[in-house]
């Protein structure tokens, strides 16, 4: 797929999006109402103690945390049931004949339904929620492109994640509860609700073997300034590794899928 198709598609998911005023709206509430429940629960379990940091992580720093993964989580919203919908309808056996990558073609969308995410939801709740919390982000140059990349590197990770469990539709009738398994480990282990420095043992050890605390936590903590500089390198390191392997992993379903699509005649 060439530079100017691949921006077409995510022009065309772009302008799509932004046709559905009232889920903007309703994403932008359900935004906030998400901070302001992790946000005041934070400030509600800090006050019943006198310690005045948990895990490293002072309330200044909790909540900024809190804030921040949200935001991430927010900019990396996708379609993950589009591939099922295509198998279900069929449709995918047009995927199959068009002169373009089905792996790009469904990233470039991806990319064009977060963007409008992270323009619509995640800029306006970032920027009030500094005003209305105590929020410390370092500035430092070298941190927020260690972020961005990290960012990126996280979000393709999670694309992919989502782009195998929807391949399992040419397996399986029916793919909800490997999708729910799915949202359910991302939840818990990519730090979205809970920072992984506040897991017990055997919790902190599963998280550092799956993939998911790479696509939140990772991006989050080099942002907020809780990773140190000389860290870094290594966790952006590990982030590769998971990158390499999700992308070898999505390139034999689909190969694999596509070839008993083929053989069923579809």
């Amino acid at each position: 797929m060439n530079l100017e198709l691949f921006i077409k598609f995510i022009s065309v998911t772009l302008q799509k999006q932004i046709t559905y005023r009232f889920d903007y709206f309703m994403g932008i509430t359900n935004g906030f109402l998400y901070v302001f429940i992790f946000t005041s629960l934070w400030r509600a379990l800090y006050s019943q103690t006198q310690i005045q940091s948990h895990s490293g992580f002072t309330l200044t720093a909790i909540i900024t945390y809190a804030v921040m993964a949200m935001a991430v989580r927010i900019a990396f919203s996708m379609d993950d049931s589009a591939i099922y919908k295509r198998v279900q309808d069929g449709s995918v056996s047009m995927d199959l004949i068009r002169p373009v990558s089905f792996f790009l073609m469904n990233l470039s969308q991806s990319i064009g339904y977060s963007l409008f995410h992270t323009m619509a939801r995640t800029m306006p709740i970032v920027v009030i929620s500094v005003f209305l919390f105590d929020i410390s982000i370092p500035f430092d140059p070298i941190r927020f492109i260690a972020f961005l990349l990290s960012a990126v590197m996280g979000y393709l990770i999670l694309f992919m994640i989502n782009f195998s469990v929807g391949l399992l539709a040419f397996w399986f009738v029916e793919i909800f509860p490997f999708m729910l398994l799915k949202y359910g480990f991302f939840t818990l282990f990519s730090g979205a609700i809970v920072p992984i420095d506040f897991f017990p043992g055997f919790l902190k050890v599963m998280a550092e073997i799956l993939p998911f605390q790479y696509i939140l936590y990772t991006p989050t903590v080099i942002l907020m300034g809780r990773a140190d500089m000389t860290a870094v390198p290594e966790m952006m390191a590990g982030q590769a590794v998971w990158l390499i392997l999700m992308l070898l992993i999505s390139r034999m379903m689909w190969i694999a899928g596509r070839s008993k699509l083929i053989v069923q005649g579809g």
